[in-house]
């Protein structure tokens, strides 16, 4: 009997494990890039990004946490302050800030020079409310141009 109990118990728990520890990583992309709070030694960003949830459950996420490259150098990394949901198979827009010494920022202005087209990269985790689910880690690559600057020539004398 308790061999059998146990046994029961077992297939349980496995089955469970199975059912519910599968979680597909959202897809993570910018939607969004503004200067928060500058400063002297830093600069804070605020980025908005886009999660798509690919399951066919909400997910309840406590905390975004990531790293983001830009032309393959880091440049920063971004958290959320508050927790939000991402709907079975849609998609939310959150708010993260982005902390970058001022130096680092200042350089990779330089780099760019005349590029038009910066690509980037968030590798990060979402850490889910959910304890059986808990973090789940993602990683993301993407573009996007920049807006075209208009010289000015200077004023013929």
């Amino acid at each position: 009997m308790v061999r059998s109990l146990g046994l029961c118990l077992g297939l349980w728990l496995a089955g469970c494990a199975g059912t519910f520890g599968d979680v597909e990583p959202p897809e993570v992309t910018l939607a969004g890039l503004a200067f928060d709070q500058p400063g002297l030694f830093e600069q804070r960003l605020r980025l908005d990004v886009r999660l798509r949830n690919p399951n066919d459950f909400q997910l309840d996420v406590e905390r975004l946490l990531f790293d983001l490259e830009v032309n393959d150098r880091e440049l920063g990394r971004g958290w959320t302050t508050e927790s939000f949901d991402v709907p079975a198979f849609g998609e939310a827009v959150v708010p993260v800030t982005v902390v970058v010494p001022t130096s680092d920022l200042i350089q990779r202005i330089i780099e760019l020079g005349t590029t038009q087209r910066l690509d980037y990269r968030l590798s990060g985790e979402a850490r889910l409310s959910d304890r059986t689910f808990g973090t789940v880690p993602f990683e993301q690559d993407g573009n996007f141009a920049l807006p075209k600057v208009p010289v000015v020539a200077p004023p013929r004398t």
